[in-house]
């Protein structure tokens, strides 16, 4: 076996890598910072483990459909307000959270590591859940000890809420195999998974020999709508508006993304998490009510468990029921997928030679500008003569 699925489609949940038996495959980086499944051939036996465990290859949209027959969305907001500032969004996590916490359960779900790069964090009180609230715009670090730790905490009889990107969830439940009535999941509507590796060389790059301590890609001290990239280090507080953030421009146009985000087959309005959270963009105008600027989420529920959560929760979420084509229409990312942009190799070759330049001239909203405005100028003269 040579590999377990095309580079392009591999989505690295993790799923192969933790049901190999073997230990046949181990998780590597890329060049463009990803990590994928290498299989060691003196090791495999070639019992299909890896494949029958990968969400990709076995992608079934009816089985989504069958599991979100009792799909509702809505917009919603925390009505604790210290919690919704930590959050980058209506702080939905913490309610449903707290919740799982409070009936013996555990919960999983992502932290910065020392290095602020992205890795799984079990959360078995209150007092922690903050490490795992916020958006943080790289990949997770595949650990095949987290979803072992999943299965053992559920064939104990304990509660479990996994969040995750929709990959991830899918990957969690083909790695078990078997429905748990005892599993809540919840995903995000993304645009795609940027590279740990381009997010370091932002750092190196701009941050060069300072301490970093505090990374928050949405902090709200703008507002909601208007969202600033805040870096605290030993040497400065930066603040930046997440529009003209050079790291996260690099995102907005495709460059840092895995290859298999440009065809993720998992963004669907059917799912099989329990909620899909994402920003209210666009559907906040049907709930001017709701709408403070200081965050409201876009929530849809698609178990019949799920629902019984939710309603759990009346008492600290204001919501109002919206339709999910209206979610879909201020989130398009939640059913299509971004075309990949054509200079993506460009990119990349610059953060190899300069990576000032590859931030600066190609991610720089300014720069672009600039360029058009050139251009009009000459075009208007070409138009003339």
């Amino acid at each position: 076996m040579v590999e377990v699925l095309e580079h392009d489609k591999c989505t690295g949940c993790g799923a192969c890598f933790t049901s190999c038996a073997h230990k046949a495959i181990s998780m590597q980086y890329d060049d463009e910072g990803f990590e994928y499944p290498v299989i060691n051939q003196k090791s495999c036996i070639d019992c299909g483990l890896c494949q029958a465990s990968c969400p990709v290859i076995h992608f079934d949209l009816e089985k989504r459909k069958r599991y979100s027959n009792v799909q509702r969305g809505y917009a919603a907001r925390n009505r604790n307000l210290p919690q919704r500032l930590v959050s980058s969004s209506g702080s939905v996590f913490p309610p449903i959270a707290e919740w799982i916490l409070d009936n013996g359960g555990v919960v999983v779900g992502t932290a910065y590591d020392e290095r602020f790069n992205v890795k799984h964090l079990i959360v078995e009180n209150k007092e922690d859940l903050y490490l795992l609230q916020g958006s943080k715009y790289l990949q997770c670090n595949v650990d095949n000890s987290t979803f072992k730790k999943v299965r053992y905490e559920l064939n104990s009889g304990r509660m479990v809420l996994y969040s995750g990107m929709a990959c991830q969830v899918e990957g969690l439940k083909s790695y078990l195999r078997r429905d748990y009535d005892n599993l809540y999941t919840i995903d995000l509507i993304c645009m795609g998974i940027p590279s740990s590796k381009v997010w370091q060389i932002y750092l190196d790059t701009f941050f060069n020999g300072e301490i970093i301590k505090h990374v928050n890609f949405k902090e709200k001290s703008a507002g909601w709508d208007s969202f600033c990239v805040h870096i605290e280090t030993d040497k400065q507080i930066f603040k930046e508006s997440g529009m003209n953030n050079l790291y996260l421009q690099s995102m907005f146009r495709t460059w840092n993304m895995r290859l298999s985000c440009f065809n993720c087959p998992f963004k669907n309005a059917e799912r099989l998490s329990d909620f899909t959270l994402a920003d209210c963009w666009g559907a906040y105008r049907l709930v001017p009510e709701l709408n403070d600027n200081m965050g409201l989420s876009s929530v849809i529920v698609h178990s019949v468990k799920g629902i019984r959560l939710w309603n759990q929760l009346a008492e600290k979420i204001d919501s109002k029921e919206i339709s999910i084509d209206e979610i879909a229409a201020g989130n398009t990312n939640l059913i299509s997928n971004k075309p990949q942009n054509g200079r993506r190799d460009v990119f990349y070759d610059y953060l190899k030679t300069n990576p000032r330049m590859a931030f600066q001239r190609m991610c720089n909203p300014r720069v672009r500008i600039i360029k058009r405005m050139v251009k009009k100028i000459k075009d208007l003269f070409s138009n003339e003569y």
